[in-house]
């Protein structure tokens, strides 16, 4: 007796379950083809060694690889259209 062996079309698989997956706003840039891969990189450089830790699309701005009109826009677009405001906490006062 020959054993059986299923034809690919007639295998059963089991469905793979979905993932998310974090996407941070400057892989989007690059994903979008608004940054180059070398661009991605350097920004993400300036922004862990700034002291500040300034936002990503701020310091693609700041060196000048998309003007902050294109950044605003794909931010929208990254958030899914939502109104986003930053929030910075407020400065301590000086007492006299």
């Amino acid at each position: 007796m020959v054993p059986h062996t299923p034809s690919r079309s007639m295998r059963i698989t089991t469905p793979r379950m979905a993932v998310l997956e974090t996407v941070r706003f400057g892989e989007f840039l690059r994903d979008q083809m608004l940054l180059s891969e070398e661009q991605w990189l350097s920004a993400l450089a300036a922004h862990w060694s700034d002291a500040q830790r300034r936002r990503i699309g701020a310091i693609v701005v700041a060196l000048g690889y998309l003007p902050e009109e294109i950044v605003e826009r794909a931010a929208a677009e990254f958030h899914d259209g939502l109104d986003v405001v930053e929030v910075h906490a407020p400065r301590p006062h000086a007492t006299a």
